[in-house]
C-alpha cells in the first residue's frame, strides 16, 4: 500500500514535456503536454486540428465558426480517479446522428498507464478503458467476461466540437458506428469505423466523485437528469437479491404443501340424503314439514384434533334452502354449530343467460376430537315455483381434509416485501430505458 501511493505521488510532482509551436491558420501559440504520445491538436484560437506526429505541425482541417462550448474539466487539470492520477488533455462534444442528442468525452492521460475517457451523459459520469478482449456480440446483447450486457444504444456517433490534444487524428464531423451494451454499473461499448473497431468498458461513478477528484464548483456540476444506463440502483440489487431467495422460498412452501396434502387422509366418514318438502316464499308445506328437522346416525371420526368439511349440496333452482346443524359428541355432548344458505337463481335477459349464486357450500371445522358423533339438522327453505314437492339435499362429512389457506396466508405474508422490491426495481429499470430503442418494457404498440 505505500509503494503505491509513493508511485502516485510520483506521477503527481512528474513535469511532462511540452512543446509549443505556431497553429499554421492564425499564428496562435499551440501547447502540446505529451509530444510524442498525441497525434493531433486543436488550436484554442481557431480551432483547427493539426497533426502532431511530426516537427511539420501541418493543419488537417479548419473550424473558423466560434464555438461557446466550455469543458467541465479544463484542460491540464489533473485529478485522481481508480487510485491514479490523471490529466485532461482533450475534449470531445458527440452528438448521435439520428437525434442531435450530444453528450461530452474528456481525454485522460497518465504517462506510465496510458488514456481514458471520462464521459458526462445528462450529468452522469462513467470512466472509461479501452480494451484489447473482444466481447462475443450478438444481435441483442453481448458477453464479456462471464457477464451478459443488453443492447442499450445502437447507431452513428458524429464529433460536434473538439479541443486539446489526442493520440488519433481527430477531425470535426467525424461518424463512427456505435452500439452500447449495460450491465449496471457496467457498460461495454464498440465504435466501428471503415477501418477499424474499437471495444471499452465504462465503470459508472458517482458525480460527486468527479467533482472531488477535479474540484468541479459551481455550473461546472452538472445537474443530473433521469437514470443513466450503466448507473447502479440500489432498488435493482435489493430485487437481485430478494427475488432468487423468494423464488427458493416459494418452491419450499409449495413443496411442504404438497406434502401436506400427501398426508391428508380425506376419508369421507359419513354421507346421507335427507328429505324436504318444498314451499314458496309467504305459503306455508304440508304439516309433516312445518317443523322439518334431522338427526343423523352416529358416525365415528377416528383421528384426534384433526378437522372436518361438511358439505351439502341441494338441487336448489331459483329457490333457496337454509340449513342449521349442530355437530354433537355423543360421548362428551361438546357441540359444533353451523349454518348455511343456499341459493341459485338464473334466467334470460335481453337475450344473455346469467346466473347467480351455488348449489353447494362447505363448513370448515378446523380442529374437532376424535369420537362419535351424530348430527342435528334443521332446515327451511323458499323461493320455490311449486309448494308440496317432496326434494333432498345430501350432506357428506370429510374427516382430515387438506386445507390451502395456510398456505395463502404464508405465501401473502412472504411476497409483500418481494412484491414491493419489484415495483420498485420495475420502476427505476423502466425509467432507465426509457430513452432506449431496445427496452425490454416497451409493450408492442408502443
Amino acid at each position: 500500500m505505500a509503494g503505491n501511493s509513493g508511485e502516485a505521488r510520483d506521477h503527481r510532482k512528474e513535469k511532462p514535456r511540452v512543446t509549443t509551436f505556431s497553429c499554421g491558420n492564425c499564428g496562435a501559440p499551440v501547447t502540446v503536454r505529451y509530444p510524442g504520445h498525441s497525434l493531433s491538436a486543436v488550436c484554442d484560437s481557431c480551432y483547427s486540428v493539426i497533426d502532431t506526429s511530426n516537427e511539420t505541425f501541418q493543419v488537417l482541417s479548419t473550424y473558423f465558426k466560434k464555438a461557446s462550448i466550455q469543458p467541465r474539466i479544463d484542460l491540464g487539470v489533473r485529478g485522481e480517479l481508480m487510485g491514479k492520477t490523471w490529466e485532461c488533455i482533450g475534449f470531445v462534444v458527440r452528438e448521435d446522428v439520428a437525434s442531435s442528442f450530444k453528450w461530452e468525452e474528456y481525454l485522460l492521460f497518465n504517462p506510465y498507464y496510458g488514456y481514458r475517457f471520462l464521459t458526462c451523459n445528462n450529468g452522469h459520469w462513467s470512466f472509461v478503458t479501452m480494451i484489447k478482449e473482444r466481447p462475443e456480440r450478438f444481435a441483442a446483447y453481448a458477453d464479456f467476461q462471464n457477464k451478459r450486457y443488453r443492447l442499450f444504444y445502437q447507431g452513428r456517433a458524429r464529433v460536434h466540437y473538439v479541443l486539446g490534444e489526442f493520440y488519433w487524428r481527430v477531425a470535426m464531423g467525424e461518424e463512427v458506428s456505435m452500439a452500447d451494451y449495460i450491465d449496471p454499473p457496467q457498460m461495454v461499448s464498440v465504435e466501428d469505423d471503415k477501418d477499424s473497431r474499437v471495444w471499452s468498458v465504462s465503470e459508472y461513478l458517482e458525480p460527486k466523485v468527479v467533482s472531488q477528484a477535479f474540484e468541479l464548483t459551481g455550473e461546472s456540476i452538472p445537474r443530473t437528469i433521469g437514470i443513466a444506463p450503466n448507473q447502479p440502483s440500489p432498488a435493482t440489487a435489493t430485487w437481485r437479491k430478494v427475488g432468487p431467495m423468494w423464488a427458493l422460498f416459494l418452491v419450499a412452501l409449495t413443496g411442504l404443501q404438497v406434502f401436506h396434502c400427501m398426508l391428508a387422509k380425506n376419508i369421507i366418514e359419513f354421507r346421507a340424503p335427507i328429505e324436504y318438502v318444498t314451499k314458496m316464499d309467504g305459503q306455508f308445506a304440508t304439516s309433516d314439514a312445518k317443523l322439518p328437522e334431522f338427526t343423523t346416525p352416529e358416525f365415528v371420526l377416528d383421528k384426534d384434533n384433526a378437522n372436518v368439511e361438511i358439505d351439502i349440496n341441494a338441487d336448489v333452482d331459483n329457490s333457496w334452502l337454509y340449513v342449521y346443524g349442530e355437530l354433537v359428541n355423543a360421548d362428551t355432548e361438546e357441540l359444533f354449530t353451523f349454518e348455511r344458505s343456499i341459493e341459485y337463481y338464473h334466467g334470460y335477459e335481453d337475450g344473455e343467460s346469467w346466473s347467480e349464486g351455488s348449489k353447494t357450500t362447505s363448513i370448515f371445522m378446523p380442529q374437532v376430537p376424535g369420537g362419535k358423533y351424530y348430527m342435528n339438522l334443521d332446515f327451511d327453505n323458499g323461493g320455490n315455483s311449486q309448494a308440496n314437492m317432496r326434494q333432498s339435499f345430501n350432506v357428506q362429512v370429510k374427516r382430515d381434509v387438506p386445507t390451502f389457506h395456510n398456505y395463502f396466508w404464508c405465501l401473502f405474508l412472504i411476497s409483500l416485501y418481494p412484491i414491493f422490491a419489484w415495483i420498485k426495481y420495475r420502476q427505476v429499470e423502466v425509467a432507465r430505458w426509457s430513452d432506449s430503442d431496445f427496452s425490454p418494457y416497451q409493450s408492442s404498440s408502443d
